[in-house]
């Protein structure tokens, strides 16, 4: 196994909003990764490695390309990666900014299944009309 500690790896959050297939919007994908890039490819690890652990066999190549990193945010474009979509947001890694995304996609989720269960409930047109005044 090669060994990639001595590479510069970024810890950053994968933000993706999810369309459904007719145009509707579905929620959030949020994950914690690192990132690096080698050879001008970019490279995935998964959060829970450890740098001495960031090796050919535990990470993988995303399919996106660069001459250099860039730096964060930006957002992937374009096609033909299959590890990390296109329209995701690489964010700098804080542990308060992962709180608050979390906390937010466990809202709409929430939001979204009262929906679904309780369309007429009076709790969940409070919180309609509650959120619609905030927006």
């Amino acid at each position: 196994m090669t060994a990639l500690a001595h590479l510069d790896w970024q810890p950053v959050i994968l933000l993706k909003v999810v369309q459904m297939p007719f145009g509707g919007w579905g929620g959030l994908s949020l994950k914690r990764a690192y990132i690096a890039l080698h050879d001008g490819r970019l490279l995935y690890a998964d959060w829970t490695l450890k740098d001495d652990e960031r090796a050919v066999g535990t990470t993988c190549v995303t399919g996106w390309a660069f001459d250099a990193l860039q730096l964060l945010p930006f957002r992937l474009h374009g096609k033909g990666a299959k590890v990390i979509p296109s329209g995701t947001w690489a964010l700098p890694y804080t542990e308060s900014l992962f709180t608050l995304y979390s906390r937010a996609n466990a809202a709409l989720t929430h939001l979204v299944k009262r929906i679904d269960q309780y369309p007429t409930d009076p709790r969940t047109i409070s919180t309609l009309i509650n959120l619609s005044q905030l927006l």
